[in-house]
């Protein structure tokens, strides 16, 4: 195999480069005897540190990505930007398995992951992978996720291993951070959905501008542009829309307001499709006009990959919450308790209309924090929201990772504009519990934020911390005493 074709690279050291591999990391804890090891340079910590730890473990190639000192009988090989060769590197050692595989890509800042789950289930019973925040699932395989799109050597191990389980299509959402840190440089995408564009990571991007031209090199990568599915009733999908519809007159648009497929919520759990002037009428236990935006998306998708109208419909049915999306925590109470990952401006919006929106119900608790090292800017708007959209709310923390959770607090309660009225509770799990204690019959909570997430991270220490486990313990807990 000759894992440097098509890269630049300079030999600092040959033992045996000719050698067959056994396997490629670039965390030297997993390496093995007669592995490769890749010493990538993160924000936080430089694998040029770990050679020795790799050495020791058994790698007889590493690759680096600046000079180093060459005390080890091993092969040395120095690659200028590294990680943008990763993905390359990856896809020799394993035969480019991505070209073997239909890949669908999803991408946008809200709908991401419950995007994926709804192609899955509208394919049927077809054994697929899915890549996305809360797992990455290969068949009925399930690794826990480190990112919303892994790393690329990670991505092509993936890819290899679904091939080696018969499975010919990949499910993935493509963040932004992937596509303009290489991560998916190696890909060419059979399908692609954009879902929305509304603030988040500006941190990274700076301003909307770069980060929708982050999420537009997704659709700069399809195979054919006619294989767009794009959600029109979205400023920044219409300007996606327009420009590669030039081109590619049978992209796909879809929309609640506008689009080639479109949909309406009816009385009785159903809603209306329309596509291609025809009506379809379905069972649908879904809530929320999100939800129903995402529907809309992956039955595009779905109809872009082959499947009929008809059975897509007869799907439609079994649809469900993805983990931490709107996902009720019911221990028999006469108050609803409801989890959601809703980080953002508009995703906090959304699920608190939704929740507005129940019939009977009382008051809405929202439970909101903002997460630290992050985009400080969106915070005083999410307060806004909250504030404007909630009966009671509730402020918290929301993994304050190594910002001051003052500073977090204070940036947050800029967006209050009647600040006296509002909970302020920092431990998030007395927060839960305060929300609990005072809710009363046919009041909801929400508790966002985190939706699947099982850990909270405050400075570098990450430890475990369940919404759901937390919500349910103390639902119990008030009923026993309530009992008593």
């Amino acid at each position: 195999m000759n894992i440097f074709s098509g890269i630049e690279y300079r030999v600092l050291k040959n033992i045996d480069l000719e050698r067959e591999y056994c396997g490629i990391e670039y965390d030297s804890r997993k390496i093995k005897e007669n592995f490769i090891f890749i010493a990538l340079e993160g924000a936080n910590v430089d694998g040029h540190n770990y050679i020795d730890v790799a050495v020791k473990n058994g790698a007889t190639c590493i690759i680096v990505s600046k000079e180093v000192e060459l005390k080890h009988n091993v092969s040395y090989i120095l690659i200028e930007n590294l990680r943008q060769k990763l993905g390359y590197i990856a896809s020799n050692f394993f035969g480019w398995p991505q070209k073997k595989l239909t890949i669908v890509g999803v991408t946008g800042t809200n709908g991401k992951t419950s995007s994926t789950y709804m192609i899955e289930k509208l394919l049927g019973n077809k054994k697929i992978t899915r890549i996305g925040t809360i797992e990455y699932k290969i068949d009925d395989e399930v690794i826990e996720a480190v990112n919303t799109t892994p790393e690329s050597l990670d991505l092509i191990k993936i890819f290899d291993r679904s091939l080696k389980k018969g499975i010919d299509c990949v499910i993935m959402e493509v963040s932004s951070h992937s596509l303009e840190l290489g991560r998916v440089e190696t890909l060419d995408f059979d399908y692609a959905m954009f879902t929305n564009l509304t603030q988040d990571h500006l941190d990274y991007h700076q301003n909307m501008e770069n980060y929708f031209l982050a999420k537009r090199k997704l659709f700069l990568k399809l195979k054919d542009k006619n294989n767009s599915v794009i959600n029109i009733d979205d400023n920044y999908g219409q300007r996606l829309h327009k420009e590669f519809l030039e081109n590619s007159e049978n992209i796909l648009s879809y929309g609640i307001n506008n689009g080639d497929l479109h949909g309406e919520f009816l009385e009785n759990d159903s809603v209306k499709i329309k596509f291609k002037e025809k009506e379809f009428v379905a069972k649908y236990k879904l809530l929320g006009d999100f939800n129903l935006y995402n529907t809309l998306g992956a039955m595009g998708i779905v109809l872009k990959m082959g499947e009929k109208m008809e059975d897509i419909i007869k799907r439609l049915e079994i649809l469900r919450p993805a983990p931490g999306r709107f996902e009720t925590v019911d221990c028999g109470q006469d108050y609803k308790v409801i989890v959601d990952y809703a980080h953002t401006p508009d995703a906090l919006e959304n699920v608190i209309k939704v929740a507005k929106n129940i019939k009977n119900r009382g008051n809405v608790i929202t439970i909101f924090g903002c997460g630290g090292d992050r985009d400080r800017t969106k915070r005083p708007l999410m307060a806004n929201i909250a504030e404007k959209n909630s009966d009671i709310v509730i402020l918290t923390e929301d993994n304050p990772r190594t910002e001051n959770p003052e500073q977090i607090f204070n940036d947050v309660k800029k967006g209050f504009i009647d600040i006296e009225r509002h909970i302020f509770e920092p431990e998030r799990e007395e927060a839960i519990k305060k929300a609990i204690s005072i809710a009363k019959k046919n009041d909801i909570i929400l508790i966002t934020g985190k939706g699947h997430e099982t850990y909270h991270i405050k400075g570098l220490i990450k430890y475990h911390f369940d919404d759901k486990e937390i919500a349910r313990r103390e639902i119990v807990r008030r009923k026993m005493k309530e009992k008593n």
